[in-house]
């Protein structure tokens, strides 16, 4: 079903910029705040775990404990088995983008992309298979698009995610990553609801091997 938000017109240096806002959180700062309260990352059960019993060089348990560290998408966890499992003691370039990759200020349009790759190359060093998620808008209005901002069931922002009519995620396994989702993704269902167009525009959706 389609919502009606509202459209405010911010000048930035000169130059109109959209920004989707929704009037009732608008309106509810107390609303806002318990969203913005229970958006705080709590500490993962999964981690704590398997740092309590960390197995040792050799262990056939390592690569079964990093699959489960990277199914929540405990990023500092699979750094962890990582380099238990290949007895490194630095972490490589590859592992360190992909950690950069949820970094908060790749949050905006422009960064998708680059975390995109990011991803990418990180799961496949992992032994995973992702595919790039393509989302091209289409139709005369505005290249914009929106992603919203849900924590615990509660809407908290719309983010603008693309100004260029252009998006790039990672599907794997039916999930879909980015910035804004974490390690862990979200069902692409999901994933798709909250990709909002601005009025008028068309989304394709395809999935490619490489960019």
């Amino acid at each position: 079903m389609w919502r009606w938000r509202v459209v405010v017109l911010v000048l930035l240096a000169g130059a109109p910029q959209l920004a989707w806002a929704d009037a009732r959180v608008r309106s509810s700062e107390r609303v806002f705040a318990k969203a913005m309260l229970a958006s705080s990352s709590p500490a993962s059960v999964v981690g704590d775990s398997v740092k309590a019993s960390p197995p040792m060089p050799g262990d056939s348990s390592i690569e079964a404990r990093l699959k489960a560290c990277l199914l929540p998408g405990d990023v500092q966890c699979v750094i962890g088995q990582w380099m238990v499992l290949k007895t490194a003691e630095t972490v490589p370039d590859w592992l360190r983008r992909l950690q950069w990759a949820f970094d908060v200020s790749n949050r905006q349009a422009g960064q998708c992309v680059k975390v995109a790759k990011a991803v990418h190359e990180g799961l496949l060093k992992l032994g995973e298979r992702p595919v790039f998620l393509r989302v091209t808008l289409e139709g005369e209005q505005r290249k914009m698009l929106g992603f919203d901002e849900i924590v615990k069931g509660v809407f908290v922002k719309t983010h603008q995610v693309a100004t260029t009519g252009l998006h790039v995620a990672i599907k794997i396994q039916g999930r879909i990553i980015d910035a804004y989702t974490g390690l862990a993704g979200l069902p692409e269902e999901e994933y798709m609801k909250r990709l909002i167009p601005y009025p008028g525009m068309k989304l394709v959706v395809e999935t490619v091997d490489s960019l």
